[in-house]
């Protein structure tokens, strides 16, 4: 894993992270429905980015075991389905929804569903930037 992919995934994690504690807080109940839209939206970008990020972690990671050119010519399904089988995510049906958030919250009477699925998705992002950290570290031990 290149250092600069986990430093991109960890501050994008990091960002969603940031949005999230916000949208949880005492001050954004008290907030008016037109500041919590746009907090709402916040949380919605922050996730689309980090899902994002994590799919080219996942590409990065598997072009280390796999033709990179068939890597790229995965659809995001694929992906995720060769992610799990290679024990780089632990809950493909989870993964499965984020891409199904990430596709909907485009309308924004569906981006409340992506903003509920936050949460759960942070700690699977979290998961996966160890699972890598760790794989790579492994790796590096192997060679050395």
């Amino acid at each position: 894993m290149k250092k600069r992919n986990s430093d991109k995934l960890q501050h994008a994690i990091q960002s969603l992270e940031n949005a999230i504690k916000y949208s949880r807080s005492p001050e954004f109940q008290e907030l008016g429905i037109e500041f919590k839209n746009v907090l709402i939206s916040a949380v919605v970008q922050n996730f689309n980015l980090t899902f994002h990020v994590c799919r080219q972690m996942l590409k990065n990671q598997l072009a280390d075991q796999i033709d990179a050119t068939k890597i790229e010519n995965l659809t995001s399904k694929e992906l995720l389905h060769l992610a799990a089988k290679e024990g780089l995510i632990s809950n493909l049906n989870q993964w499965l929804e984020y891409l199904d958030c990430e596709h909907l919250s485009q309308s924004s009477s569906i981006a409340i569903r992506t903003f509920e699925k936050a949460s759960a998705f942070l700690k699977d992002a979290e998961e996966l930037l160890q699972t890598c950290t760790k794989r790579t570290n492994n790796e590096r031990r192997s060679a050395a």
